[in-house]
């Protein structure tokens, strides 16, 4: 048991770099959530226009 605590505090106290910054995943966050802001308002007026097409 002692073992296993020491390897997951030198995990946990470790300063690894796994490449991505905290800047780049907000960024990334960001712009995804955009894109899916942008396909949903898309998406609704296709809708919208053919309801129009197809209604009028």
């Amino acid at each position: 048991m002692q073992r296993i605590t020491a390897y997951l505090s030198s995990l946990l106290l470790s300063r690894r770099d796994d490449g991505y910054s905290t800047e780049t995943v907000i960024i990334t966050a960001a712009l995804v959530g955009a894109a899916a802001v942008l396909v949903g308002a898309i998406g609704t007026r296709v809708d919208l226009e053919a309801a129009e097409i197809l209604g009028g």
